[in-house]
């Protein structure tokens, strides 16, 4: 992190996963605290692995195994071979966990049975409220799907909150955090800053997202999409395909600007009741 913060010219954000030793986590704190990060973003939603079935079935895992699959995928993309993992072993070898604890600083590739910090799965509000207490900016608690959840992370010192359920990558049958969405922003009331993330794949995604109340969102599939494909070009092209179908969606919709976008964008429905249906004419 601190590379980063030498090199970036952007606001920097440092988002936290809890460890169970927590002298490890307060320490990574400190690290991003003395870094000059201005906010620090606290991830409630992810305390333990989860079941990712699709990374089972393509044989990923970090650290990444070399397999038959995994070396035939690579060869056929022979650009991807020499801009991306090729860059990075001519420059600074195989890269590493480097914002870890040096004894878990293990290379992403070609390593078994390393040891790996654990993260905190009994996390609690008042572990939110010590966070708060030592770190000194803004302060985020990110994973929030429930109003209560938020009116506690406020009381806790949150400046801010992230409805989110993870791209929905944890528990497949969580609620979309554009159902929770507006329900959160009624009862947060403009006492927090209101973000939002999970599901943003065009720009009028996130036109819906400010529509319900969200004061920005995140995204990262995206981004990593373009990083993954075309490095900084990659990142810099994804976000400016979100920006120009914002730009296109509040065309349509008759507004100039964001503040424009309110719940009326959205069609009114109604259920179909079945006195309708029995209504409707024979097609006999």
């Amino acid at each position: 992190m601190e590379k980063i913060a030498e090199q970036a010219r952007g606001r920097l954000w440092f988002q936290l996963y809890m460890w169970q030793d927590e002298a490890l986590s307060y320490q990574l704190v400190q690290r991003a605290k003395d870094a000059g990060f201005e906010a620090l973003v606290v991830t409630v939603d992810a305390a333990l692995g989860n079941n990712r079935e699709y990374n089972q079935r393509n044989g990923f895992s970090i650290p990444f195994k070399v397999s038959a699959r995994s070396i035939i995928d690579m060869l056929r993309h022979p650009r991807w071979m020499v801009s991306v993992l090729g860059r990075y072993l001519a420059t600074s070898g195989m890269p590493r966990h480097e914002n870890y604890p040096a004894r878990y600083q293990h290379r992403i590739a070609f390593g078994s049975g390393q040891a790996k910090p654990v993260r905190q799965s009994g996390m609690t509000w008042a572990d939110i409220g010590r966070l708060r207490e030592f770190w000194p900016g803004k302060f985020i608690v990110k994973g929030i799907l429930r109003p209560e959840d938020a009116l506690l992370a406020i009381e806790h010192g949150a400046d801010g909150i992230v409805v989110s359920n993870h791209g929905g990558r944890n528990l497949d049958s969580s609620v979309a955090s554009i159902d929770a969405l507006p329900d959160i922003v009624a009862a947060v009331a403009g006492r927090a800053t209101v973000l939002f993330d999970s599901g943003i794949r065009r720009g009028s995604d996130i036109a819906k997202a400010l529509a319900l109340g969200a004061d920005s969102v995140l995204v990262g599939r995206a981004t990593l999409y373009g990083v993954a494909a075309g490095g900084q070009r990659g990142a810099e092209h994804a976000l400016k395909i979100l920006r120009s179908e914002l730009r296109k969606t509040m065309a349509y919709l008759g507004c100039t600007d964001v503040s424009e976008l309110t719940p009326d964008i959205f069609a009114k429905t109604a259920p179909v009741r079945r006195e309708t249906i029995e209504t409707l004419p024979s097609q006999e």
